[in-house]
C-alpha cells in the first residue's frame, strides 16, 4: 500500500504543485531557438526557461542549425535567443519569414528577422546603468553597467523598457507589429526584472496584481544559539508573517569532525518546534551543509568547489579528475563520467533521504528543499524533483561554473528542475558588516513591485539577533506582501521511509517509525532517551499521586480518630 502511496504522491508533486505559477500556462506553447557555440542548452537557455516557464508548461529547445519547418507547428510563441552573432541558416529564416503567432528576438541577429521589423539594431553597443518601464521614468533601476545594442527609433514602434547611461537614454524592449525586441545580449538579472514583467504583454496574461513574498531564517543547525533563534522568530509570530526555517540536521567540526544532532540540543530542537507550531514552515538546507573538512553552515554540500565540478567522489579522495583527453577513446570518457554521475546519484539520495528522515524523526517536517550556498548539478536538480516538489532559492545554471547562477522576479517551474516549482530568493540577504543592509532590501523590494507579480523574498542569520530583523520588517510589512505559508501550498516531499503532504494548512505525515528508528542510532537513541524520559517522570507522577493519596487518607484517618476520641470523652 505505502509503494502506491509514494508513487502517487511523485506524480502528484508534478500536477498541483504550481499553486504560485500561472494559471493561464496551460493555453500556450513555447517555441525557444537558439545559437550557442557548443549546440547544448547552457546557462543562457536556462535563465530563460525560468523566466518562460512561468506563463507556460510547454517549452520546447531547438539549436538553430537543427531548427525544421514543423518545429513550429501548434506554437503559440517563438523565442530566438541570439548569445552571439553569426548568419542563421536560411532554412529557419525562411520558414520563420511567415510566422503569425508572437515573435521574440533577444540579442544578436536581430537585423535576419526583416520579415518582422522594419528597423534594424545596430552592432555597435552602448552602455547604460539605470532602466525604467516606458512611462514611469520616476521608477529607474540603477544597475551595474551594461550593455544593449542600439535600437533606430520608428514610428510603428512601441518602447516598452528604456536604458539610461550618462545624458543618453536607449530602447532596451520594443514592440513592432505585434513581434518583439529586447536590445540586451543578456537577459541576467536585473534586465530579467523588466523582461519579467513585459512577458505579461507578451503572453498577454491578464491576472491580478499581487506580490508574494517569503522571510527564511537560515541555517539553523544543532548549534544555534537557541535564544537568538527564538527572538528573531518572534518578529514574526509578532507581526503575523509565516515564515521559512533552512534547517540543517547535523553539525560537522571542522577540526575534530565531530557530528552533532538536534537530540543533543533539545532545547533547540523545542524552540525549531514552537516555531513551526506558530507559523514557520521548515525547509531541508542540505544534511550537514558541508563538504570534505569544512564547517557546516560554511562548506559546500553539492558541489566540490575544489574541483567546480559536482560531487563526483568522497572529500578523502585525493584522486584528480580526468579530462576528455585523458583516454583513448570517446566511449572511455563516456563510461568514467556514467561512474562519476552514479556517484553523485548515489550521494545526493543518501543525503536527502538521511535529512528527510532524520527531521522527520525529530519531529520537524520539511516541506521544501534549498541546496546549501545554492549550488547543485543540472543532474542533482533531477534527483531533488523526486523528493521535493518545492525549491527555494537562486538556481545554479552551469555544470561548469558553480558562480553561474541567477534568480528571476516570479515563481517558476522550469524544465531543469523536473517539475520542482521555483520560489526564488530576490532581495539578498541582511550582510551582518553592511550598516545599509536593511535600507538596500527595503530598496530592492520596491524594485520587485514593478513587476506585477514580483516577489519579495530574502534571507536572515538569526544569530544577528532580533533587531536587525525588526528594521526590515517594520519598512516591508507597510508595503502588499502576500506572504507565502508553505502549509498552504499543497507541497510534496518524500523519501524512503517518509511522505509529507500539505492539504488547506495541514501538514499530513506517513511514516514508518519503526525503520527509521532501525536505520539511525540518532533517532532510536532519541526515541529510548525520550521514553524513558516520558517513563521516569510517569513514575514520578504515580509516585507523587499515591504520597498525596497517602497524605489525604493519613489526614482524613487522624480527623476521624479526632472525631472518635472527642465522642469517648463526651459519652
Amino acid at each position: 500500500m505505502k509503494k502506491y502511496l509514494i508513487v502517487l504522491c511523485a506524480f502528484l508533486m508534478v500536477f498541483t504543485s504550481k499553486g504560485l505559477v500561472s494559471a493561464e500556462a496551460e493555453d500556450t506553447k513555447t517555441l525557444v531557438v537558439y545559437s550557442s557555440l557548443n549546440r547544448q542548452i547552457d546557462e543562457d537557455e536556462r535563465k530563460l526557461d525560468m523566466l518562460l516557464s512561468h506563463f507556460t508548461e510547454t517549452i520546447n529547445f531547438v539549436h538553430v542549425s537543427d531548427f525544421q519547418p514543423e518545429d513550429t507547428k501548434d506554437t503559440t510563441h517563438v523565442f530566438y535567443y541570439g548569445s552571439r552573432g553569426e548568419q542563421l541558416p536560411d532554412s529557419f529564416l525562411e520558414s520563420i519569414a511567415p510566422y503569425d503567432g508572437t515573435l521574440t528576438v533577444i540579442g544578436h541577429n536581430q537585423k535576419q528577422f526583416n520579415n518582422h521589423f522594419s528597423f534594424e539594431a545596430s552592432r555597435k553597443l552602448s552602455n547604460f546603468n539605470y532602466m525604467y518601464l516606458d512611462g514611469d521614468k520616476k521608477e529607474k533601476i540603477k544597475i551595474p553597467l551594461q550593455s544593449l545594442f542600439t535600437v533606430p527609433e520608428t514610428e510603428d514602434m512601441q518602447m516598452l523598457a528604456w536604458g539610461k547611461g550618462g545624458k543618453k537614454t536607449h530602447p532596451l524592449i520594443v514592440e513592432e507589429n505585434g513581434s518583439y525586441y529586447v536590445a540586451s545580449p543578456d537577459v541576467i538579472s536585473p534586465v530579467s526584472t523588466l523582461f519579467g514583467d513585459i512577458l505579461h504583454e507578451i503572453y498577454q496574461s491578464s491576472h491580478e496584481e499581487q506580490h508574494p513574498g517569503y522571510i527564511r531564517l537560515e541555517d539553523i543547525h544543532p548549534l544555534v544559539d537557541p535564544e537568538k533563534l527564538k527572538e528573531t522568530g518572534e518578529v514574526l509570530i509578532k507581526n503575523d508573517i509565516p515564515f521559512m526555517m533552512a534547517v540543517i540536521p547535523v553539525y560537522t567540526d571542522p577540526d575534530t569532525g565531530k557530528r552533532s544532532h538536534f537530540s543533543d540540543y533539545p532545547e533547540t530542537l523545542e524552540v525549531i518546534k514552537h516555531l513551526q507550531e506558530n507559523g514557520g514552515s521548515v525547509v531541508l538546507h542540505g544534511y550537514t551543509h558541508q563538504y570534505r573538512t569544512s564547517e557546516t553552515g560554511e562548506g559546500f554540500e553539492f558541489w566540490d568547489v575544489e574541483n567546480n565540478t559536482p560531487v563526483y567522489k568522497e572529500g578523502s579522495d585525493p584522486t584528480p579528475m580526468k579530462r576528455p583527453d585523458d583516454f583513448h577513446t570517446r566511449e572511455a570518457y563516456q563510461d568514467y563520467m556514467a561512474e562519476l554521475k552514479a556517484f553523485e546519484k548515489e550521494y545526493t539520495e543518501t543525503k536527502l533521504n538521511k535529512g528527510i528522515q532524520e527531521l522527520t524523526g525529530f519531529g520537524l517536517y520539511p516541506l521544501a528543499f534549498e541546496a546549501p550556498h545554492y549550488t547543485m548539478s543540472q543532474h542533482g536538480y533531477e534527483i531533488a524533483s523526486q523528493f521535493f516538489s518545492t525549491y527555494v532559492g537562486q538556481m545554479q545554471l552551469s555544470d561548469e561554473n558553480w558562480q553561474v547562477m541567477d534568480s528571476v522576479p516570479y515563481s517558476t517551474s522550469p524544465s531543469f528542475t523536473h517539475g520542482m516549482t521555483v520560489l526564488p530568493e530576490t532581495l539578498g540577504y541582511v550582510e551582518p558588516d553592511n550598516n545599509h543592509a536593511a535600507e538596500e532590501i527595503v530598496q530592492k523590494a520596491k524594485q520587485q513591485l514593478l513587476v506585477r507579480d514580483g516577489m519579495v523574498s530574502f534571507f536572515y542569520h538569526p544569530y544577528l539577533g532580533a533587531e536587525r530583523l525588526e528594521e526590515v520588517v517594520d519598512e516591508l510589512k507597510e508595503m502588499p506582501v502576500d506572504w507565502i505559508d508553505l502549509k498552504e501550498e499543497d507541497t510534496t516531499v518524500q523519501s524512503d521511509e517518509v511522505v509529507i503532504t500539505t492539504v488547506d494548512g495541514q501538514v499530513h505525515v506517513d511514516k514508518n517509525t519503526f525503520q527509521l528508528f532501525r536505520d539511525s542510532k540518532t533517532l532510536f537513541n532519541y526515541f529510548v532517551q525520550n521514553t524513558a524520559d516520558k517513563v521516569t517522570w510517569a513514575m514520578v507522577g504515580v509516585s507523587s499521586v499515591s504520597v498525596l493519596l497517602f497524605c489525604f487518607y493519613t489526614f482524613i484517618s487522624y480527623r476521624r480518630l479526632i472525631r472518635n476520641e472527642r465522642s469517648d470523652q463526651v459519652g
